[in-house]
């Protein structure tokens, strides 16, 4: 029978000291790892943020919502540009011209600014040759000279070649349906679905004699 070597007497010594060793940086590892997966889904809330959109700013072209002094900015260069437009593009063409009381016709100013707001689009701000031009001269100041060039009862200044004459509005303007459109919306995108699994509260009926 072989005696027992000084190194089994050592390991024996030594393996309850470690084995709470591997448990502990088992536990620790188990721990970073949790730690781990809460910094990655906190990442991802992070760019998530980051990511949403800041509110935007009203385009001072936006004659809905922009601020009176940056619309009154807008047309006042505008009516200094319109000569130039109708002296360059007019070639002696009355119907090629935007008459000089556009401004007294609502439908018109607003094709009118974004007629000139896609014309400074595509003359400014960029260093190399585009289409943006070629666009508008094709495009877009044809389609609002047609507008233009329209009979008053269609929105435009056909009559106005000579003289300004006030637009007559044929049609009054419909006022919204607030109360309608308020009830038609909640109908149909409720904001609170209802919870079908909840049972209905059933109120406690007349208690009646005891069966005999």
């Amino acid at each position: 029978m072989s005696e027992p070597q000084p190194h089994d007497d050592l390991v024996e010594l030594i393996v309850p000291l470690v084995e709470p060793l591997i448990e502990r940086q088992e536990k620790v590892e188990q721990g970073l790892a949790a730690q781990e997966t809460i910094l990655v889904e906190l990442t991802n809330q992070l760019e998530r943020l980051t990511n949403i959109r800041p509110e935007q700013e009203v385009a001072p072209w936006n004659l809905y919502t922009a601020n009176p002094k940056q619309i009154s900015e807008l047309l006042t260069e505008i009516n200094q540009w319109l000569p130039w437009m109708n002296a360059t593009y007019g070639a002696g063409q009355s119907t090629n011209m935007i008459p000089t009381c556009w401004f007294l016709h609502p439908n018109v100013v607003a094709h009118v600014v974004g007629l000139y707001t896609s014309w400074t689009a595509a003359n400014y701000g960029s260093e190399t040759p585009n289409s943006d031009l070629v666009y508008w001269n094709l495009r877009c100041l044809p389609d609002v000279l047609d507008i233009v060039n329209a009979p008053a009862d269609k929105g435009g200044m056909a009559g106005c070649r000579r003289e300004h004459r006030t637009p007559e509005r044929m049609d009054p303007v419909p006022e919204a349906l607030q109360d309608d459109f308020a009830q038609w919306l909640a109908e149909a995108y409720p904001l609170e679905k209802p919870d079908d699994s909840k049972e209905p509260d059933l109120e406690p009926g007349p208690v009646g004699e005891p069966q005999q």
